[in-house]
């Protein structure tokens, strides 16, 4: 069974179409990258695979759950990291960790394994309200990879990182041990790096689904 299904999933906003009758299929393990300008419907699509949206029109399934019915089934097994930040100004990057490991099972290593993922160690008792924007963008990180979802949503993963930073990402992403990797970027370079599947979108509609 595939990871992740979508079929002919469409979202309109008003007339705009931003995605356009979309079917793809991800399969377990698999890292793949999603391209394309401003506007091409990337965002769009990763917020229905991580149930944060709903599709006007079609299916999208992730791990045999329905996003539409099934949402927190969904959800529980994603991890997510988008434009916005699920960061709690007023807890320091360590509070806010333990505050959402309090909702899987995860143990003290597993806080510890992705402060080191994410080099965020020294930063573990500064309020996420006084980080930088790429301190918290690696925060939000460590948050995704704390419950070890079975699918990673990474919107935009590269932004605001240095490139210390991405070295780091990009070195542990690569040993997923069966994670499906889902990432947006507009950096060709960077994700090839890290995916070997590019699907290109533009106006909605898959451009092309081609090896990287």
């Amino acid at each position: 069974m595939p990871s992740v299904e979508l079929s002919e999933v469409s979202k309109h906003f008003g007339p705009i179409k931003a995605l356009d009758g979309v079917t793809l299929s991800f399969d377990e393990g698999e890292a793949v990258a999603f391209l394309g300008p401003n506007g091409a419907g990337k965002s769009t699509l990763l917020k229905i695979v991580a149930a944060q949206i709903m599709p006007t029109g079609g299916e999208a399934k992730v791990l045999g759950f329905d996003t539409v019915r099934q949402p927190e089934l969904v959800k529980r097994n994603v991890g997510l990291v988008g434009h916005g930040s699920f960061m709690y100004d007023e807890l320091t990057v360590e509070e806010n960790l333990k505050f959402y490991g309090g909702f899987f099972d995860v143990s003290p290593e597993d806080y510890e394994r992705v402060l080191e993922t994410t080099a965020l160690e020294r930063w573990r008792d500064i309020k996420a309200g006084h980080l930088s924007y790429g301190l918290r963008k690696r925060s939000d990180i460590a948050r995704a990879l704390l419950s070890k979802p079975k699918v990673l949503v990474l919107d935009e993963l590269f932004s605001g990182l240095d490139q210390d930073a991405v070295d780091g990402l990009v070195k542990h992403l690569k040993v997923r041990r069966g994670q499906t990797l889902l990432v947006s970027s507009h950096s060709l370079e960077r994700v090839r790096k890290l995916c070997e599947r590019g699907v290109y979108l533009r106006a909605g509609v898959v451009e092309k689904d081609v090896g990287i």
